[in-house]
């Protein structure tokens, strides 16, 4: 049944979306290319522009959808200080639309990533996480997701093994106060600049703003690491960590939440692999299990001693 119903949704989703997009086309006189399918939503392309299109109803429960995710997107890129990004934001046949400016780059890739786009990217990150937020980060939601993860990897002696390491850090983490964070900075959601372009342009934009909410930063900086900075390679990720890490006015208390962030962020996609995508999981788990461990067991300082 659940199959069915989101056949069905798609269904409905590609066919309402071509009457979206061809009244995109007429309104700004531009042909849309498509760019991107996502869980939440469509990106197209059409001359300088990007157009974001969310369905009227979510692809996943308690997700945003329609003209509410547009807007919260819109409303999120400007309090991160990206709003100069934002064109508008349209309703048209129960869609939301959110425009904007097209970033001159293209995802992240390690062989364009340079010192210059690191430094952007550092300080876009440290700049963010100073948005303090109310709350701090909740003892108990740790707590369910080290079960979680301990129960459906339960048949990896490895997985529980690691479950029972992070659990004393709990105590490290849980009351941390909150900032604004991204939540999901993997590889697609960071774009890097084209050569040869404007000065003024950032090296690197960090884009998709649907689900950024409160959170740990040390969250944020494990996603980035195990999605995005690992790419370069384990050591050079660990490398690029440590320089964004040491930017920040809290660094000596920010960097040891690490060491329980990124292994539970490999043990969540683990999770995700089995849950969501079973072929996948022997894979992800023959790549993701022996990263985790080689964090947590080998962390090091922060500074290099003198």
């Amino acid at each position: 049944m659940a199959d069915i119903r989101a056949a069905r949704l798609g269904y409905a989703f590609c066919s309402v979306n071509l009457e979206v997009k061809k009244q995109l086309e007429q309104h700004y006189r531009t042909l849309l290319t498509p760019l991107a399918s996502g869980a939440e939503a469509r990106t197209f392309a059409g001359d300088s522009l990007v157009f974001k299109i969310y369905p009227p109803q979510a692809a996943w429960p308690n997700q945003p959808a329609g003209i509410y995710a547009a807007r919260l997107e819109a409303l999120n890129m400007t309090k991160a200080g990206l709003g100069s990004w934002v064109v508008e934001v349209l309703e048209i046949a129960g869609h939301g639309v959110l425009v904007t400016h097209r970033y001159p780059g293209q995802n992240f890739h390690p062989d364009r990533f340079s010192q210059a786009a690191l430094e952007d990217l550092a300080e876009f990150f440290r700049r963010l996480h100073q948005i303090k937020e109310p709350g701090v980060v909740s003892r108990t939601r740790l707590e369910e997701r080290l079960a979680q993860f301990g129960g459906t990897l339960c048949d990896l002696d490895q997985a529980c093994a690691l479950v029972e390491a992070l659990r004393p850090h709990i105590d490290e983490v849980a009351g941390t106060p909150q900032a604004f964070c991204h939540r999901d900075p993997h590889a697609g959601n960071i774009l890097l600049k084209n050569s040869g372009v404007n000065s003024t342009i950032p090296e690197a934009l960090v884009v998709d703003w649907v689900r950024a909410q409160p959170d740990d930063p040390a969250r944020d900086l494990a996603i980035l690491t195990t999605g995005t900075l690992n790419l370069l390679g384990e050591q050079a990720a660990l490398e690029a960590l440590r320089y964004i890490v040491r930017g920040y006015p809290d660094a000596q208390t920010l960097w040891p939440r690490l060491r329980f962030w990124v292994p539970l962020t490999y043990l969540h996609d683990m999770h995700w692999f089995r849950t969501k995508e079973p072929s996948g999981f022997a894979a992800a788990v023959a790549d993701k299990m022996p990263k985790a461990w080689r964090f947590y067991q080998d962390f090091p300082t922060l500074f290099d001693a003198p």
